[in-house]
């Protein structure tokens, strides 16, 4: 082989791993339209008060806590219900927290806080992956 070949070799060979090296790049950076998912957390709070009882109180305690640690949340009404291992059944105000976008953290010190004030044994924590968008509908301009 002349010199001129083996450098047009050479040269050859190094564009083609620089190009290899660019479609690799390309083919593992992550897409702009593709989003993270977003994780849910959902907390079953119990409250110690029965079904239509006078229930202001729990909700602004429960409010309060939840405008503590979160940025945003849904608070929702609810009954729980279960059956009492000598086989009674009960039933039990309840408050329903969806919260996204909120560390793990945040969330079990909210429910710590939550048990303490509301006298409960337990809150039910759910955690889910979710996807999200915020839509301001076709003439907001966003």
């Amino acid at each position: 082989m002349n010199e001129k070949t083996i450098k047009t070799a050479l040269i050859t060979s190094v564009l083609s791993m620089i190009l290899s090296a660019v479609c690799l790049i390309i083919l593992l950076s992550p897409k702009e339209a593709e989003k993270a998912p977003d994780v849910q957390y959902v907390m079953y709070v119990g409250t110690g008060k029965n079904p239509g009882d006078p229930n202001e109180d729990v909700k602004e305690i429960a409010d309060n806590v939840c405008l503590k640690y979160f940025g945003g949340y849904t608070l929702q009404e609810a009954t729980g219900a279960w059956t009492d291992d000598d086989g009674g059944r009960s039933h039990e105000y309840t408050l329903v927290c969806y919260i996204d976008g909120a560390e793990k953290e945040d969330v079990y010190k909210a429910a710590d806080e939550l048990i303490g004030l509301l006298h409960q044994q337990c809150i039910l924590i759910e955690t889910d992956t979710i996807s999200t968008d915020f839509y301001y509908g076709t003439q907001s301009g966003q």
